[in-house]
């Protein structure tokens, strides 16, 4: 037996549905197409966008002879890191209120995928909309942990993932 469905009432029930949208954004092609898309969803929905740009986690070997400079190091690329993306965010920031979508960012120093699932189910984020690596041939199965796969099985809201 077929249900039917209107179609009018889905589109008003999800309108209702979708307040907070998060866009990881790490500044890269897929990442500004993620983030238009996910704009045009804002505005069509009255949504707020938060950008998420996540610093990866990098762990020294601790019994290493270099471990001590490469800590170091380290803390002084990621001050230099959140420095740039505060930066470029303020700026992106900037150009997404203008163009009238309520906008905000945050810049976390986690390991990626954790950080935005933590970051959706923090937000209750209705909608995550993130680039992922244009892989081809073998290199799609050899890249089964990739971030955008590791979210979009994880997350309590839709992914939306940009090719």
């Amino acid at each position: 037996m077929y249900q039917f469905v209107n179609i009018g009432e889905i589109f008003y029930n999800l309108q209702m549905s979708i307040k907070n949208i998060l866009i990881p954004y790490d500044g890269s092609p897929l990442s500004k197409k993620a983030l238009a898309l996910a704009k045009d969803i804002a505005r069509n929905f009255t949504a707020d966008l938060t950008l998420l740009m996540v610093i990866p986690v990098y762990y020294p070997i601790n019994d290493s002879v270099f471990s001590g400079a490469a800590v170091t190091n380290y803390q002084e690329i990621v001050k230099t890191l959140k420095q740039q993306g505060e930066k470029e965010l303020g700026k992106v920031v900037e150009r997404c209120r203008e163009e009238g979508t309520k906008t905000a960012y945050k810049i976390v120093h986690d390991d990626v995928s954790n950080a935005i699932l933590k970051e959706a189910k923090k937000l209750k984020a209705d909608m995550i909309v993130m680039g992922s690596r244009r892989l081809t041939g073998i290199s799609v199965i050899k890249r089964l942990g990739s971030t955008a796969r590791h979210v979009s099985e994880h997350a309590q809201c839709p992914v939306t993932i940009i090719h």
